[in-house]
């Protein structure tokens, strides 16, 4: 038998998740920007791992969001 699930929209806990994802949404476009400006095999390469990075975070902040929605 599955647990109901129950939203936790509006919640604390929601709003929070909210917000990281949220700065981690505009911190993963300023990193796509400085990459896009990247001049130079260095700043080509630390641009790029920075860029992963964030792209990281941000799928992590975004599977956050929808375990808290969800209610789990």
């Amino acid at each position: 038998m599955k647990a109901p699930e129950v939203s936790r929209e509006g919640t604390h806990a929601h709003d929070s998740a909210v917000r990281r994802r949220d700065a981690a949404r505009s911190e993963q476009l300023r990193r796509s920007e400085v990459r896009a400006r990247a001049h130079g095999i260095r700043d080509e390469r630390s641009a790029t791992s920075d860029l992963a990075a964030a792209n990281q975070e941000l799928a992590a902040r975004e599977a956050w969001v929808r375990w808290v929605e969800r209610g789990y």
